[in-house]
């Protein structure tokens, strides 16, 4: 069994968060980012998964979406126990000011299709604390 697990790059939970000049959104400049925690839970779950002998799990997969700094997430879920991860990246915000949850979703859906054949389970954090989206 293969198992997909969503990570997401947000602000680190313990920064107080900025309203940007334009009023619009969270000024995320010089911010410190990490993993979304549901993420993380859902990480964890795989990996336990993954240890259980008879799951029968051969791999877990991160898989990210965001711009080139979404490698230090990745890093993360490696060293949490992933053996590998994707990255799709984009300039756009995730955080549902530029690219919201349908179509991180339908990426999601492609990379199964079309990259990674054999995905049995697909795990992800029940939502993102930027924006609640789940």
């Amino acid at each position: 069994m293969k198992i997909l697990v969503g990570v997401k790059r947000v602000v680190d939970y313990a920064v107080k968060v900025r309203v940007g000049a334009d009023g619009a959104g969270v000024n995320l400049k010089n911010v410190k980012m990490s993993m979304n925690p549901f993420c993380e839970i859902a990480v964890e779950e795989a990996v336990k998964l993954k240890e259980n002998k008879d799951a029968k799990v051969s791999e877990v997969i991160a898989l990210s979406v965001g711009p080139k700094q979404c490698q230090e997430t990745l890093r993360t879920a490696l060293a949490m126990g992933c053996d590998r991860g994707i990255h799709i990246t984009t300039d756009k915000r995730t955080d549902y000011m530029e690219l919201q949850s349908d179509a991180i979703a339908k990426l999601f859906q492609k990379v199964i299709e079309e990259k990674e054949e054999g995905i049995d389970l697909v795990l992800v954090g029940k939502q993102a604390i930027d924006s609640d989206c789940g």
